[in-house]
């Protein structure tokens, strides 16, 4: 590692001694991981293994179907009660332990240290007990890992250069958000550089769609309601729009785009029930609305031009549309 890479303002020293002294770590990220958190735990995980390390996966939740290539050759394990294998733990794409909602976890055994790398604004949650990369103002957790990486002197192998790629892409809306930052292409460059392929990408995330997120994404369509003058598009999935396309919750990945893509639109939002009993609520913004300051009014949270929450209010996707009207008009 070269003293220039050590003095990488953006990366704590202590972060870069944490993957120097590790052995073993466990990788983390948030339930329902998407396109970000994905990339960029397999990102992390390919590099640590080609440096001699062991990375094992733990996830909670589901993801699209799409995205399971990024899973592909990694031991992602079953969720360990036991942590005395490991050196480090990293938490990727989130700020606190109880985003993963595994059952009982909710601190780590003490002694062993963690290394926290997001990019969210953070909450007023707990946030971990915790070794901090963490930064607002990137893209994407994507970037902030190919940063660690670059600051720690270590050269991903393609296939990680590619995911970590990807994570930019997903997060940045392939390059067209505001987050697309200079910081955001410079990284996306030096990925590319090293064997990251941008048709592939473009492939996994916009192409290569299973007929029955086809069908879901017409049912979604025909759902769409424009509100407040124009200004706010409210689409809903229902369990009889699910059966009838045959599709999961998996599914709704980006569906909420498509409300955002209309003229006048500032705000989206993708209403979903698939029967479970709780009510989910993807939101997407122009500026100068703030989608994460809105879901945060149901305690939910994420980035200013995108975010979520569970509506614990509404029992039909019509009692979250009303409980979203009466709060969006002030946004809007």
């Amino acid at each position: 590692m070269t003293g220039q890479a050590r003095q990488c303002a953006a990366v704590p020293p202590p972060a870069l001694d944490l993957l120097d002294q590790a052995r073993r770590i466990l990788v983390l990220t948030h339930h329902n991981p998407d396109g970000d958190a994905l990339g960029s735990t397999r990102g992390l995980a390919l590099t640590l293994a080609a440096s001699g390390r062991r990375a094992d996966l733990a996830l909670t939740g589901s993801w699209t179907q799409s995205l399971s290539f990024l899973l592909a050759d990694l031991p992602v394990i079953d969720f360990p009660d036991d942590f005395s294998a490991y050196d480090l733990v990293a938490l990727l794409d989130c700020h606190c332990l109880s985003r993963v909602e595994r059952a009982g976890l909710k601190a780590l055994p003490p002694g062993l240290p963690m290394l926290v790398i997001d990019h969210h604004p953070l909450s007023a949650e707990e946030k971990a007990e915790a070794h901090w990369l963490h930064e607002p103002a990137a893209s994407s957790t994507g970037e902030l890992v190919w940063l660690l990486l670059s600051a720690w002197g270590q050269n991903p192998p393609r296939e990680a250069a590619e995911a970590l790629l990807l994570a930019i892409a997903s997060d940045t809306g392939f390059f067209s958000q505001n987050n697309t930052t200079a910081g955001a292409l410079r990284a996306a460059a030096d990925l590319v550089e090293r064997g990251g392929r941008l048709e592939t990408v473009h492939r996994h995330l916009r192409a290569d769609l299973t007929l029955k997120r086809l069908k879901l994404k017409g049912r979604a369509l025909d759902s769409l309601k424009l509100h407040l003058g124009g200004r706010l598009a409210v689409m809903t999935v229902t369990p009889a729009d699910f059966s009838a396309a045959g599709a999961d919750m998996t599914d709704t990945e980006d569906l909420v785009e498509l409300g955002r893509a209309l003229a006048g639109v500032s705000l989206s939002a993708l209403i979903k029930d698939d029967g479970r009993g709780l009510i989910r609520v993807s939101l997407r913004s122009r500026e100068p609305v703030s989608a994460s300051a809105l879901a945060g009014l149901f305690g939910g949270g994420g980035h200013r031009a995108a975010a979520a929450y569970n509506d614990h209010l509404a029992a039909t996707v019509e009692e979250a549309a009303a409980n979203l009207l009466a709060r969006a008009e002030s946004f809007l």
